[in-house]
């Protein structure tokens, strides 16, 4: 796997390009900000999606301890969020959801892909992939699309 560093803030977030997965890779170590960080990070990555036409985006909170601050749960959950990400050219979003040694309260996964596909309609699909092999099927398996 070769991956291009878009953008880093320590302790926090790593946001790649995979070309394998042809997507951008958002790996949390841990989603918890007080200040803009999560944004920077978000916003980096939409700018590279926008400027490289990347279809796919996955949100890797797999080892992530802390979930995010309610100002950025808020951002996330907002129309301006929503409208951001359906002016790019995503089309599948991927979700690593926290392991149970994160210590992560995860009622809300099994949430997650409904909600996720119900603000995006038929524009773009989402999945909850706990496994590399699954996330890789979603995106790049037997469609290649």
């Amino acid at each position: 796997m070769t991956a291009t560093r878009i953008h880093t803030a320590p302790g926090l977030v790593d946001v790649n390009h995979r070309p394998d997965l042809r997507a951008v890779y958002l790996k949390w170590h841990s989603e918890y900000d007080a200040g803009t960080r999560v944004r920077d990070a978000v916003h980096a990555a939409l700018a590279f999606v926008r400027a490289h036409d990347v279809p796919h985006w996955v949100v890797d909170v797999s080892t992530s301890p802390d979930a995010l601050s309610e100002a950025d749960y808020a951002w996330v959950s907002s129309a301006a969020f929503r409208d951001a990400i359906l002016a790019s050219p995503l089309r599948r979003f991927v979700l690593r959801p926290p392991g149970p040694e994160t210590g992560q309260d995860t009622a809300w996964v099994a949430e997650w892909e409904a909600s996720t596909l119900s603000k995006f309609g038929d524009r773009i699909t989402a999945r909850v992939c706990p496994t590399e092999a699954a996330m890789r099927d979603f995106l790049v398996g037997s469609t290649g699309d």
